[in-house]
């Protein structure tokens, strides 16, 4: 008797628990008057504009924006939102929904909730100009689960009754554009008892969509931390691009993902990134990690060249490409691949699991699971009459020097020890330093019981920003520390050694 009433008391707590966690969906107007701010800054960004619902013929709505887009000397353009016609021989009485058309392109779904293919049924809107939109010979075809559930929130494979009107849509959502709760989950019960906070996916939400074929059969691309690149002939230039918004996956293969950053590190994920709303925090400056790395030949006296520029070239290509070498969105690999080869030399082949199967090309990972970009999106973006071997002459000492990208041969004002980067790290790591004044430096690596294994610097050195490799392959893994003495200043920092 004991024994079944425990069952049941277990059933009952658990259904209770069921009960009080299990949410519906709410809509994202229901959070801007707790929220406003979040909600605002979400309102003016590209996510609720993924697709849009046509009303009673009439067009689709974006806000009002617009920013001045430049790469070097080769790339200047005004980038504004929103799409100027309806496809040609279209009205908008034609077309049931508009998919995109807020920074990058805009293509179409019928009024059925078919796909429109053909001649002039995609816009760009980095060149402002309408292209083919085709696949084989149709004209028309389903908008399935694997796209929608990345514009949409709530997506379904299941059909409700108000999308049996729609037969060419696979399933359902539960609201169009990608809404407060497609990242922070359904919460209903949120808005009536704020205690009952929705199921937050946080971070991780972001590869939800920025990282394709996250293992929930919807396709049978090996994508998974490997990014797909698919050549092609710009201006007579053998070339190409990496496919669609693919940031999660690129960092996830990068020594910055490895190091534990998430695209919250450098993202605030309500704000746009496209019209300079605040997307990219502040704090998000390359220099606050590698203060010693200035761009030889490139500091802020010769060019307005940031370190972006060639460590996230725009490789990517959503709607358009600009150039045989730049496209609309930035890679987030960050390491380049500084010998003379091209991406065409960067990529292996990998088949997906089709019967038969199809190959496509994918962007290498070295041993350490990392990728990079190759010389001719780094530098022959700006230098187009040159040559990958050209540039690797330079690029492989680009960083030499003590001088800043910002303060070219400013003397710093105080004694500065940084954070070794990375940090963990398998087998080195660069250490960054400032001294204000010449003086007597030493810089030691002690283990975690005190022993001294490694003395990097002894000598006599000028002012300015110094830095220095430490190689610790002949050490176990741990935490290690590192100790500067430089006159009156002393100052010890951790690091991790990870095998």
């Amino acid at each position: 008797m004991k024994g079944s009433l425990l069952r049941l008391t277990v059933v009952l707590v658990l259904l209770m628990h069921f009960t009080a966690t299990a949410q519906e969906y709410a809509g994202s107007e229901s959070c801007k008057n707790c929220h406003s701010a979040a909600y605002n800054n979400w309102k003016a960004s590209g996510h609720p504009y993924k697709i849009q619902k046509l009303q009673a013929g009439n067009p689709p709505v974006y806000p009002v924006l617009s920013a001045q887009k430049s790469v070097g000397s080769q790339v200047n353009y005004t980038l504004r939102s929103g799409i100027p016609t309806p496809p040609a021989g279209l009205t908008w009485d034609s077309v049931g929904f508009v998919l995109g058309g807020y920074h990058s392109n805009a293509r179409f779904l019928d009024k059925e909730g078919y796909i429109i293919y053909g001649n002039n049924r995609q816009y760009n809107l980095s060149t402002n100009k309408w292209v083919a939109y085709t696949s084989g010979t149709l004209t028309k075809a389903s908008y399935t689960y694997s796209c929608y559930k990345c514009h949409t929130t709530g997506a379904s494979k299941t059909k409700t009754t108000e999308f049996q009107a729609y037969p060419g849509i696979e399933g359902s959502w539960v609201e169009t554009g990608v809404g407060c709760e497609g990242c922070h989950g359904p919460a209903k019960a949120h808005t009536t008892n704020p205690s009952a906070k929705p199921p937050k996916e946080g971070l991780n939400s972001c590869n939800n969509c920025h990282a394709r074929d996250r293992n929930d059969a919807t396709t049978t691309y090996p994508w998974n931390q490997r990014v797909e690149w698919q050549p092609r002939t710009v201006n007579n230039v053998s070339t190409g691009f990496i496919r669609h918004r693919e940031q999660g996956d690129m960092l996830l293969a990068s020594k910055h993902g490895k190091a534990g950053f998430t695209c919250a590190t450098c993202h605030d994920p309500h704000k746009g990134v496209y019209f300079d709303q605040g997307g990219l925090k502040a704090s998000a400056k390359c220099e606050n990690c590698h203060a010693n790395k200035q761009i030889s030949g490139h500091d802020a006296t010769k060019t307005k060249a940031e370190c972006t520029d060639c460590h996230m070239p725009f490789a990517a290509r959503n709607g358009d490409q600009l150039t045989a070498y730049i496209s609309e969105q930035s890679a987030h690999y960050w390491k380049i691949n500084t010998n003379a080869v091209t991406m065409f030399d960067n990529l292996e082949d990998i088949a997906n699991t089709a019967t038969p199967p199809v190959t496509y090309k994918f962007i290498r990972r070295d041993t350490a699971g990392v990728s990079s970009v190759t010389l001719d999106y780094a530098c022959m973006q700006c230098h187009t009459d040159k040559s990958v071997t050209w540039a690797s002459t330079y690029a492989k000492r680009m960083h030499s020097g003590l001088t800043t990208v910002q303060g070219g041969q400013e003397i710093p004002t105080a004694y500065t020890l940084a954070q070794n980067y990375p940090n963990p790290f398998n087998p080195s790591t660069s250490i960054t330093f400032a001294i204000p004044k010449s003086t007597f430096v030493t810089l030691k690596v002690y283990s975690i019981s005190g022993e001294l294994v490694s003395t990097l610097i002894e000598k006599e050195m000028s002012a300015g920003w110094h830095f220095t490799t430490f190689d610790a392959s002949h050490l176990a893994s741990g935490v290690y520390f590192y100790r500067i003495q430089a006159g009156d200043f002393s100052y010890a920092r951790k690091m991790v050694l990870t095998r």
